[in-house]
């Protein structure tokens, strides 16, 4: 019999680190809990049991199965051997016998014991009540034999998924960039609930041209890979995705792929391994519920998420691997992504200018010309050729970032193919001159009285348009601002120079920020997310130091007192479960002797209980009992 006490004991010998890891892996209540004792019995409460039983796999609830059964500790040869025997495990290796023992073991379900492994009799008892749950019977997840697997998918439909696999990768890779660079533009609020807002999921389906919901996709594929993360409410880009945006497509793609294999549970993505040139599909989850047969939804959703995530990227296509699919499973991302980089368009460096400001792309362009254009002119479309177009406010922006008339024309001269048509130079010249008519620099240092101290003023506009001016005063998206003229060329605020440079760069006004001396100063704005692990309470590492402070420690180091209401605690639980136990007794001569009794009862300073093997009853002094261990 392995009961409490057996657990409880193992409990208080295993090291913190260990014990605070398996507890990670079970739900079990935490209020009540003042002793190793307590916490045994948590564990082995009905409820706690079934959440991580539900868990396991049908291989790790067979090896359950097998070990409840009589004859003793069995070791991973043994428990092979007798899960061999049974339909559902026929295929059972050693090495999958002995990964079940692990596993189950450190789920503190299973008991290590000399010669091997036996079970606790509370999670026999659970395994043996899911009849009555309507759940299968041990004898039915032994008897009933997996699905068979579906054949290879033929060369000539592989040809074809092959195709639209790389046109998925290619989409995908496309819509990450244009997250990203409209994340830098503006981010996306998250919901304190989780999610994001309705109304930054219309933009982003908008500017990336797909379905709203497949904007959580999206989204999740990109924080997977680091790219983006969460700060202050806002979904924003991470230091990595500029450098990620810059890469060649097919290392794009290989980033994301690879996040991809590596947030997958370790049972799935065996799974998808052995089934890495047939279809996954409808069979796959009928595997999965065959698999998990305890948990079947919650599997079944499990496998649908990652395999979603999977067909958006092109590692399958009508939920058949591709070839580069099939590489990502068995083995990695590289081989994966040598694969895609010969089927993805290459990339090209010249474009199409054209009279009516329009640029045509005549493939996809390489990530160092499309991030420099993009700085340029806005995109109206997006595909294998993409185009874009050129505007006043878009040529404004980017001698905001510290382009000029002259860096503009040296750049558009190496990248057309038609060279620059006039109506695009005069637009150039023309968005230069009107460039820094509205001029922004921080109060301090001003000559008029309005430094910083004066009415709380901390910057300044200046123009000399006076028009413009009374312009930005009255316009209502920058009533925030709270501009109050000053003087016939200048209006002030309350806020920093930078705030006050945005906020009229948005409103697309001409305008140039200054320093103290009057230069022209470029200025960037690129906040980005830095991921962050959780900061939560470790609430079991706090149990664990508790019972630990509580119980004065375990072995040598542990106080007479401490041993005495461990001993206490010991005898009472086997009092109350009628359980045979081992008493380490020492005799009046100093031998250690060894009585397999099961008590009846403590008092007076005495252990009363029955000698199964002398078929008596004994009564020993407290005193002289050294130790208790449970009979396995």
């Amino acid at each position: 019999m392995t009961t409490t006490l057996a657990l409880a004991a193992r409990l208080r010998a295993l090291p913190d680190a260990e014990l605070i890891a398996a507890l990670h892996g079970r739900g079990y209540r935490r209020q009540g809990v003042s002793d190793f004792f307590d916490l045994a019995e948590a564990l082995l409460d009905p409820d706690s049991l079934q959440r991580a039983l539900a868990a396991l796999d049908r291989v790790r609830l067979a090896s359950l199965i097998v070990l409840s059964r009589p004859g003793g500790p069995r070791d991973a040869a043994q428990l092979a051997r007798e899960l061999a025997a049974e339909p559902a495990t026929a295929e059972a290796s050693e090495a999958d016998a002995d990964a079940a023992l692990q596993a189950v073991a450190a789920a503190l379900l299973a008991h290590p014991a000399e010669g091997g492994y036996t079970v606790y009799d509370a999670v026999t008892a659970r395994l043996e009540a899911w009849d009555e749950s309507g759940l299968p019977s041990p004898a039915e997840l032994l008897a009933t034999p997996a699905p068979p697997a579906l054949a290879p998918v033929p060369d000539t439909e592989r040809r074809f998924t092959d195709r639209l696999a790389a046109e998925r990768a290619f989409e995908a890779v496309a819509a990450v960039s244009e997250l990203l660079a409209e994340l830098s533009r503006e981010g996306a609020r998250e919901l304190q609930k989780g999610g994001l807002a309705l109304p930054a999921t219309k933009r982003l389906a908008a500017t990336l041209a797909i379905d709203p919901a497949t904007v959580p996709t999206v989204l999740s594929v990109a924080a997977r890979a680091g790219l983006v993360a969460v700060a202050d409410g806002m979904w924003l880009p991470t230091e990595s995705a500029w450098a990620w945006q810059h890469s060649p497509t097919s290392d794009r793609w290989r980033a994301l792929a690879a996040a991809w294999k590596a947030a997958l549970p370790d049972d799935l993505r065996a799974l998808l391994a052995g089934r890495s040139r047939a279809a996954w599909g409808e069979s796959l989850r009928q595997h999965v519920a065959w698999l998990y047969p305890a948990a079947v939804e919650t599997a079944e959703e499990r496998v649908d998420a990652h395999t979603r995530d999977a067909e958006w990227l092109g590692i399958t296509a009508r939920q058949a691997p591709s070839g580069a699919g099939t590489a990502l499973v068995e083995h990695d991302a590289e081989a994966a992504a040598e694969i895609v980089a010969g089927q993805f368009p290459a990339e090209v460096e010249r474009v199409y200018l054209q009279h009516d400001l329009s640029v045509v792309s005549p493939g996809p362009l390489a990530p160092e010309v499309e991030s420099r254009l993009r700085g340029m002119a806005d995109l109206e479309s997006r595909a294998l050729a993409s185009t874009f177009r050129f505007s006043g406010a878009s040529l404004d922006r980017a001698i905001t970032a510290g382009e000029t008339a002259e860096s503009i024309r040296s750049f558009l001269t190496e990248v057309s193919l038609t060279g620059i048509p006039q109506p695009l130079d005069y637009l150039i010249a023309d968005a230069t001159e009107r460039h820094g008519r509205v001029r922004v620099r921080d109060a301090e240092g001003e000559g008029d009285g309005t430094g910083e101290g004066a009415g709380g003023v901390r910057s300044v506009v200046h123009s000399t348009d006076a028009t413009l001016l009374r312009t930005i005063q009255v316009d209502q998206s920058l009533a925030s601002l709270r501009l109050t003229r000053v003087a016939d060329d200048a209006l002030a605020s309350r806020f920093p120079r930078d705030v006050v440079f945005w906020a009229l760069s948005d409103a697309r006004y001409p305008v140039v920020a200054e320093d103290a001396e009057g230069e022209p100063v470029a200025l960037r704005r690129l906040r980005t997310a830095r991921p962050s692990a959780p900061t939560g309470r470790d609430q079991d590492a706090e149990l664990v130091a508790r019972l630990r402070e509580t119980d004065g420690g375990a072995g040598d180091d542990a106080g007479e007192h401490d041993a005495e209401q461990w001993l206490a605690r010991q005898l009472d639980a086997a009092v109350r479960a009628r359980q045979p136990v081992i008493v380490e007794v020492q005799m009046p001569d100093g031998r250690l002797v060894d009585y397999v009794l099961e008590p009846t009862g403590v008092g007076g300073g005495r252990l009363r209980g029955r000698d199964r093997a002398a078929d008596i009853e004994r009564t020993l002094p407290l005193s002289s009992v050294k130790g208790l261990r449970s009979v396995d």
